[in-house]
């Protein structure tokens, strides 16, 4: 370890579980990414408190071992206001204007910098990671929940409010639909994210349609991992859900493709991770969408270059925001 390297703090929070991790500015991670469950309460919020002192043990030993850091980057998987550190809306934890940026700043006393996962993991990708050159991409994200964020004219776009780039809550059936965490029904992500397949995995063995899923399943529970067991195993009604899956995605990526006429969509999240050919599938099904030949021609699908983007963007942002690495960007932005 050259101990002369600028070391951040990184978190990335999403709907389920948060990764911890100490990287320094050049993109290096040291040690071990550490994932614990996030803390929710009876009425299923997520504990801003409990999620602090989670970070509280790793924060003090990173500091002793690492010496002074340069702040802490939190990736939280909603609308933030990167200037506040503010969680504007965060549909999965169930956060509505909850300032923990500035609760991780007290907790902790260093700066803190905080913005959406999705613009950290399109920061990430763009600075060290496999878009680097690419001046218009998209980030997407399927896990817990569905979304991403954009990278037009070599620059991060976020819009009028920071929150462009939230294509998950595209709405496809408000009347047949599910009620989604933004308040809405019928979104998107309420059809290809996380749960969405674990709820079409328990329809099919609650109707008997797959008895291997009623097999792999956790006390009559059916988990969006056992639906990705029996996929690769073909069972299939799982492999009609995910066929369902990739057709949506390719639906609602191709409006983004066809509105945006981007070169690149790199793809991550929890589900990419346990299923990486999923990438494959979405780059062959959503040339059926698109609207040009040049598009179907040059539009590359690809996988997130790292086991979490998010949490590299995380750190991305502290040492660009703070000055210890220069690029075109205007932060926050």
């Amino acid at each position: 370890m050259n101990q002369q390297k600028s070391c951040c703090v990184a978190a990335d929070i999403g709907g389920t579980k948060i990764d911890l991790g100490v990287i320094d500015s050049e993109g290096n991670l040291h040690g071990q990414i550490i994932k614990a469950p996030v803390p929710f309460d009876i009425r299923r919020i997520a504990q801003p408190e409990g999620i602090i002192e989670i970070m509280r043990p790793f924060v003090e030993k990173a500091a002793q071992q690492f010496g002074t850091l340069v702040g802490i980057g939190l990736s939280v998987c909603g609308n933030i206001d990167a200037e506040t550190g503010e969680a504007v809306l965060v549909p999965n934890l169930h956060w509505r204007y909850v300032p923990f940026g500035e609760m991780v700043h007290q907790a902790f006393g260093l700066p803190v910098y905080a913005a959406t996962d999705v613009r950290d993991a399109a920061l990430a990708e763009h600075l060290w990671g496999v878009a680097k050159g690419t001046r218009y991409f998209a980030w997407c994200t399927i896990g817990t929940g569905y979304g991403g964020y954009l990278y037009l004219e070599d620059k991060l776009y976020g819009g009028y409010h920071g929150f462009a780039g939230n294509f998950g809550h595209i709405t496809y059936d408000e009347i047949h639909g599910y009620p989604c965490g933004c308040g809405k029904r019928g979104c998107f992500e309420t059809f290809v994210a996380g749960p969405a397949i674990a709820r079409a995995g328990q329809a099919a063995a609650d109707a008997g349609h797959s008895p291997l899923l009623a097999q792999l399943s956790q006390d009559g529970r059916v988990t969006t991992h056992a639906v990705f067991q029996a996929y690769s195993q073909g069972d299939p009604a799982a492999v009609e859900i995910i066929q369902r899956v990739v057709r949506l995605v390719s639906i609602n990526l191709s409006g983004v493709v066809n509105l945006l006429d981007l070169e690149m969509i790199v793809m991550g999240g929890g589900i990419i991770q346990v299923c990486p050919e999923l990438v494959e599938l979405i780059s062959a099904h959503i040339r059926d969408y698109l609207m040009t030949a040049e598009a179907k021609r040059d539009l590359r699908i690809v996988k997130e270059s790292f086991a979490n983007a998010a949490l590299f963007g995380a750190a991305a942002d502290v040492f660009l925001r703070s000055g210890i690495l220069v690029s075109n960007q205007k932060f926050p932005d």
